[in-house]
């Protein structure tokens, strides 16, 4: 699987495009992310939306004019701020053609034959998931490199974010497992784990 990485838009958020077998998967197309994903993907099967802040998934609806039959696939808890523009940034509502109902904390789908686990982690958002595929982890802006979300945004929550920081702490996948985030550079699973407690000890 090649990982391609692009950032975008005044915050430089990264949007991901998998590619394997001739085959494309998006994750958060963030402003302005759309011609390069249409010159980039000549198959694509998915978008994947990590969470619902604007800036990850503002190019939804010019996605939807270029591949009109491609499913987004989001977090139930942040499907809201894909639907309205509930932060008055200009975004065009765009409603998410599959709901990833992962209310016992893993959701596993298959999409052309690769298998996508979806972490529920809320805190950042309410719906704030990790993504990991063949070894690979997603974080969106639930953990950065030596940093994590943010957790005073409005529908965001402290409380849950320490829950959510400690699960984390303790998902039990090899700790060189690159973690692909959101904003900024790659970091591994075990160099962010040893510096959870910190963290849940400054929320």
């Amino acid at each position: 699987m090649k990982i391609l990485k692009q950032a975008f838009g005044p915050y430089r958020t990264n949007c991901y495009i998998l590619k394997d077998n001739s085959k494309e998967w998006i994750i958060d197309p963030g402003m302005g992310a759309s011609k390069w994903i249409e010159q980039e993907c000549q198959n694509p099967v998915a978008i994947l939306i990590t969470h619902g802040h604007y800036d990850h998934i503002f190019d939804l609806a010019r996605l939807k004019d270029i591949f009109p039959n491609l499913p987004i696939y989001c977090p139930k808890d942040d499907a809201f701020m894909l639907e309205s523009d509930c932060f008055n940034t200009g975004l065009v509502p765009c409603k998410p053609d599959h709901l990833i109902f992962n209310d016992s904390g893993i959701c596993d789908i298959s999409l052309e034959g690769k298998k996508f686990s979806f972490y529920h982690l809320p805190g950042h958002t309410p719906g704030c998931s990790i993504i990991e595929v063949e070894g690979h982890i997603f974080s969106g802006d639930f953990i950065f490199k030596r940093s994590i979300g943010r957790y005073d945004f409005p529908y965001s929550d402290a409380e849950l974010m320490k829950a959510s920081l400690l699960r984390f702490s303790k998902l039990e996948l090899d700790k060189n497992t690159p973690i692909h985030p959101g904003h900024g550079e790659d970091t591994a699973l075990g160099d962010e784990q040893i510096h959870i407690p910190t963290w849940i000890a400054r929320i």
